[in-house]
């Protein structure tokens, strides 16, 4: 995660009227009074901006329901099972606060909401509900959509919000990290309104993001080592045949020999042969049987799925 300094990190309340002030100034003359707030709201204020955000919205837009919110809730499926137990552990927590805790997708759309059901009303208000999307564009400065704009934690409160129907709320959001390749997978968040503000929220979503990103690796290792064992024999035959065994998502993680070497025997370049087991990632999306796209000198019958109970682990080429 990219050092953030603790100024940055917090919101400071009793710093509200200050912010209140620069905002009306900034939709006057798109000009922030230097030092009256933190970059990291000044610098999403000029963002929405710049994406004509409508500073008077006071929801986010109509949720998505049915077909379309299942597909994308299907394409997240093992963050959502991943972040289930972690979320539900900090019920007592939210219920205490009178907040609560949401996970959203690499998009800024709610996937899942847990906390205080006091609130159901207020959060439906606003459409802080599963299928609503709280991206900078669709609803302005806020955590969610903030955080994964930035990639790191971040906590908004009130004033700090660009959109003026939502500066009621306080809230903090942290991503959530491919255990692999550290692309964002997602955020969880924790929001209430502004008189539930306090640091420790800031402090849950960051450890919260972490335990769900370790429960992603667990999976992750657990379906490696499945797929490692069942290509151990190719890997390990002394037929001649150069093999490499892709992962689920089609990142090269084995071979059975000098990688560069065969590379160059499948007619890689001399770039891409030195590029080792990262030049054959391949884009092999969730749920497709065969990947997307492959490198022109791979050709798709050399390529057999590996599968256990009907579960894609990975494939193997040989």
């Amino acid at each position: 995660m990219p050092h953030t300094a603790p100024e940055e990190l917090f919101s400071t309340p009793e710093n509200d009227g200050v912010v209140m002030a620069s905002w009306e100034r900034f939709l006057l003359e798109r000009e922030l009074p230097a030092a009256t707030i933190r970059n990291t709201i000044g610098h999403s204020w000029y963002r929405c901006a710049g994406a004509d955000v409508d500073y008077r919205r006071d929801r986010a837009p109509t949720p998505l329901h049915g077909d379309a919110f299942e597909r994308i809730r299907q394409s997240c499926l093992e963050l959502i099972d991943a972040s289930t137990p972690v979320m539900a552990s900090a019920r007592q927590f939210l219920y205490e606060t009178g907040t609560v805790m949401a996970l959203a997708d690499p998009a800024g759309l709610i996937l899942n909401v847990e906390g205080d059901r006091t609130l159901r009303g207020a959060t439906e208000n606003i459409h802080f509900v599963p299928g609503a999307s709280w991206s900078e564009v669709s609803c302005g400065t806020n955590a969610i959509g903030t955080a994964i704009e930035t990639g790191r934690p971040v906590q908004i409160h009130s004033n700090e919000h660009f959109c003026e129907g939502i500066k009621q709320w306080s809230c903090s959001a942290a991503v959530i990290r491919d255990p692999c390749d550290g692309s964002i997978l997602g955020a969880v968040d924790v929001s209430g309104l502004r008189r539930s503000y306090s640091r420790h929220s800031m402090a849950l979503v960051v450890a919260t993001a972490a335990r769900i990103e370790g429960r992603l690796a667990q999976i992750e290792m657990d379906v490696r080592y499945r797929l490692l064992d069942r290509c151990l024999d190719r890997l390990s035959a002394a037929t001649g045949d150069d093999v490499v065994v892709f992962d689920r998502h089609g990142r090269a993680i084995r071979a059975n020999g000098d990688v560069t070497a065969i590379l160059g025997r499948l007619g890689a370049g001399g770039r891409e042969a030195s590029a080792g087991l990262a030049a054959l990632n391949l884009d092999w999306r969730r749920g497709a049987t065969r990947p997307g796209r492959l490198p022109e000198w791979v050709r798709a019958e050399w390529l057999t799925p590996i599968q256990d109970g009907g579960e894609r682990l990975g494939a193997v080429l040989v």
